[in-house]
């Protein structure tokens, strides 16, 4: 069965970070926010080096991003294997398993980009 988010339903466009904050690129966090404010349905998922984003404050486009609507997860193991399991995380994050994810990306009404 594939876990619903925020709508009820699986999302449409599925991002996946795995770039942290020193990345040269922030665009895609930057398409991200600019495909919410358009009013697609979009659920960014943070992986590897990515999770580092998951701290309150340390990127203002995943601000833009989750107070124009969209939904922010986590990798729990990439967030365990850094030392960040236990820290204050961004409200309303959610971190889930790969089992979770492998569900969207499975679903073929769902569309991903992986970065």
């Amino acid at each position: 069965m594939i876990e619903t988010w925020a709508s009820g339903a699986p999302p449409r466009l599925l991002l996946i970070e795995s770039q942290g904050p020193v990345a040269q690129d922030a665009g895609f966090r930057r398409d991200a926010v600019a495909q919410v404010l358009t009013g697609h349905s979009v659920l960014l998922f943070l992986v590897q080096d990515g999770v580092v984003l998951a701290i309150p404050g340390s990127d203002e486009n995943l601000d833009r991003f989750q107070k124009g609507g969209g939904v922010l997860a986590a990798d729990a193991y990439s967030l365990a294997q850094r030392g960040l399991d236990t820290a204050p995380l961004r409200p309303e994050l959610r971190v889930v398993g790969m089992d979770v994810v492998a569900g969207w990306i499975l679903d073929p009404t769902v569309q991903v980009v992986w970065h």
